[in-house]
């Protein structure tokens, strides 16, 4: 039976991931350590020279108790390190500074020997070739990294564009056991990528598959294979890496997920195009000596990292102050040599990332505009609105059903992958524009959903086509802040000052929040950082922001419709309305029937203004049609409105009608669900002279009648003499029978029923 997720997650809260542990660590010694808080479980777990263990508590407060007690206390002459388990790593600290190790053999223990005279040492973190050292403050790691350099140590902030990733190393570095049968592979073929199975094929030789997976990042798309066991997926690993599919050197990683260098035997370049890839870099730079693997994935578009099996390569390799590039103009193919830059790659380098340019006009806080592009034509017609904050795991078709519930006629649905803000909160969220088919339809959508919850997440709906910017008297910036911080989250932190119009999160670490009143956010602008409800800075807007992370008429978002609609026409196709919740549709046109209205003799014009002519079983035929479409009581609207025409009040909607065989003349027996109780017209409608002779559906006298309604036939009155009435509204109406025993009389001209008092009009 597979593992409860929602038990896991409960039972993170209790455990505690104890890392730095020797080797021969044994669960007996791990229980005298903490035989003060009983623990109910023991896991241990080795990747290369790394042991950790997992120990599950009776609850979360024993847990955080023994935390307190045994954090950074040295057992065995290491210095433990502690974390509750449902820890999420999702940036670097500010007070991190990275120390490349030069020798494996080197411990945690030794780093911290090496720096606790030069610095504020809190914690020590290694995965060989990499030491994070974190100090008491970011104020502090600055002023202990002058003093480490004036020592002759080489030391290097890691905030910042590092090209080491260096969140990915810490992830491994802690938790290393979620990924011990999972490979990770980037700079996979296309083919991968638009098909699971094709992926599957391509690696099920390299052991026993049990899942695979591509996932789409900030850098890329990736792969990840998981196998049955540890020893396979290493095994795998190895084997995969460096491989040729399709045209493309894959990488291929066993736990960790980036790719760390061999510092002595690498070298950094400069000034890339965007065209070159890593099979180019790779097939240039070969030259100089036997590589290991090429890196861009995670660098930016300029930039890009060589490691070669051997450090003499290096020597030669930074020689090297141009590379080939072919470009095609027209038919022909030429070659040139661009100018780059080579250099010696020593430790973990900030690149050097050129932010793009601002177009002038442009605000500040908004960065560059996009090209701008009109919509594509068949969406220029249509009415959309815009949408965030949308679950990521929410299908096309959910999200359609929900925003039809009002009665909209939805005709298309768009959402872009836009990681920065896909991936800023902890469950990944989206925006999408949704196309309406009317602009009452969407302007009604925005009232009805705008601030309303779907899958747990508070929406937001603006305009489609309208920039809906935050108001900058009114608002607030918040950045460096945690990726488990949620929009709903700082909606319950911050609401206690005031009223919060909107809250966005634009990317993992900055959001804005807009209140009712100025004032309101003038006084958070002035807390301190303790009086801050979490962890962040505040700062005030000082440009245009639009509350949209994308806009319609975006060149890229343009474009990307555009294609989509050009492969499948059949998108814009019309979609049905979901009236399963929400309020009832609005009311139907009257209907008025047309001149001759089911002509079929000399005396079938039927005129409800003039009384009315019942003798022909026709007329009944029109008149019955007539009330059904118009979902009244014919006999009652006559017999209350006299001369008046009856058709001139409102009509009800009309809920789901099933009709067999419909209403038709001829010699059949037309009836509702297959009865034949309530046949109207037909052969079984006696017309004849005797119209009270107890025929069948006669509306005359005695006899047992079929009656639709209330008071049409069989009750005497104005339409003829009080026989014994039987009024059936089931059988072959798909209702029950109104029949109440023998309670049934004809009073007044009319059939009381007695049966309940249930009087269900549905047919």
């Amino acid at each position: 039976m597979a593992d409860n997720p929602s038990r896991m997650k409960a039972d993170n809260k209790k455990k505690l991931n104890v890392g730095n542990l020797p080797a021969d660590i044994t669960e007996e010694e791990l229980r005298e350590l903490f035989t003060d808080h009983p623990v109910e479980s023991v896991e241990i777990f080795h990747y290369k020279q790394y042991t950790l263990a997992l120990l599950l508590f009776k609850d979360k407060e024993t847990a955080t108790k023994a935390l307190k007690e045994k954090e950074n206390s040295v057992f065995r002459g290491r210095r433990l390190r502690m974390h509750l388990e449902f820890i999420v790593i999702c940036h670097m600290k500010k007070d991190v500074f990275v120390h490349v190790v030069d020798n494996e053999n080197v411990t945690e223990e030794d780093v911290y020997e090496k720096f606790k005279d030069l610095a504020k040492v809190q914690s020590v973190v290694l995965f060989h070739p990499l030491a994070y050292v974190t100090c008491t403050s970011p104020e502090d790691k600055e002023e202990a990294m002058k003093k480490i350099v004036e020592a002759g140590i080489n030391v290097y902030d890691c905030n910042g564009h590092d090209q080491n990733q260096h969140i990915d190393v810490l992830r491994a570095a802690k938790l290393f056991f979620r990924n011990l049968n999972r490979v990770q592979m980037y700079n996979i073929p296309e083919s991968w990528i638009s098909s699971q199975d094709e992926l599957k094929k391509a690696v099920e030789s390299s052991g026993t598959v049990t899942e695979v997976r591509v996932t789409t990042g900030n850098f890329g798309p990736a792969a990840q294979v998981f196998y049955e066991t540890a020893d396979e997926a290493k095994a795998a690993a190895e084997k995969l890496n460096q491989q040729l599919f399709e045209g493309k050197r894959v990488h291929a990683h066993h736990v960790i997920a980036t790719m760390i260098p061999n510092f002595k035997t690498s070298v950094y370049v400069e000034n890339l195009d965007k065209t070159i890839t890593e099979e180019m870099l790779y097939a240039h730079f070969e030259q100089y000596g036997e590589i290991d693997f090429v890196n861009r994935r995670k660098f930016g578009d300029e930039h890009g990292m060589v490691c070669f099996k051997e450090a003499s390569s290096v020597d030669r390799a930074l020689e090297c102050t141009t590379l080939p590039v072919t470009k095609k103009e027209g038919e022909e193919t030429t070659t040139e040599d661009k100018t780059i830059v080579v250099k010696r790659y020593d430790g973990p380098l900030v690149l050097d990332i050129k932010l793009p340019a601002m177009k002038k006009g442009a605000s500040s806080e908004e960065g560059e505009e996009q090209k701008q592009r009109p919509p594509p034509q068949p969406l220029a017609k249509l009415w959309p609105i815009y949408v965030a904050n949308l679950p990521y795991k929410a299908d096309k078709r959910e999200i359609k059903q929900y925003f039809s519930s009002y009665g909209g006629h939805i005709k298309f649905i768009f959402s872009p992958n836009i990681p920065s803000y896909k991936q800023s909160q902890t469950s990944m969220v989206m925006a999408a524009l949704i196309y309406f088919a009317r602009r009452e339809q969407a302007n009604e959508a925005i009232k009805a959903f705008n601030g309303k919850h779907f899958q747990s997440k508070c929406l937001h709906v603006f305009p489609g086509r309208k920039d809906t910017y935050f108001d900058v008297e009114k608002s607030i910036k918040v950045v460096r802040l945690n990726l488990a911080v949620t929009e709903e989250k700082l909606f319950e932190k911050f609401r206690k000052f005031g009223f919060i119009e909107c809250v966005v999160k634009k990317d993992r670490t900055t959001a804005y929040i807009e209140f009712r009143d100025k004032e309101i956010a003038e006084k958070v602008l002035k807390l301190d950082e303790k009086q801050r409800p979490v962890r962040c800075n505040v700062e005030a807007v000082t440009g245009k922001i639009n509350k949209k992370i994308f806009k319609e008429n975006d060149e890229k978002i343009s474009l990307a419709m555009q294609e989509i609609i050009d492969k499948n026409p059949a998108v814009l196709e019309n979609v049905s309305s979901d009236r399963s919740s929400g309020p009832p549709p609005l009311k139907r046109s009257r209907f008025s029937g047309p001149a001759n209205f089911g002509m079929q003799g000399p005396r079938n014009q039927f005129n409800p203004n003039n009384g009315g002519d019942f003798s022909n079983p026709q007329v009944i035929q029109d008149l019955l049609r007539l009330a059904f479409i118009s979902g009244k009581n014919l006999g009652e609207g006559l017999a209350i409105s006299g001369n008046s025409n009856p058709f001139n009040s409102g009509d009800p909607p009309l809920p789901n009608l099933n009709l067999t065989n419909g209403f038709g003349g001829g010699n059949q027996r037309n009836s509702f669900n297959n009865s034949n109780n309530g046949n109207f017209g037909g052969s079984s409608n006696n017309a004849s002279g005797n119209m009270g002779g107890g025929n069948r559906n006669n509306m005359g006298g005695g006899g047992v009648n079929r009656n639709f309604g209330q008071n049409v036939g069989g009750g005497g009155g104005a339409m003829g003499s009080g026989g014994y009435g039987r009024v059936n509204m089931g059988g072959g109406f798909g209702g029950k029978r109104f029949n109440g025993g023998s309670q049934q009389t004809n009073r007044m001209g009319q059939n009381n029923r007695q049966g309940g008092g249930n009087q269900n009009r549905r047919f």
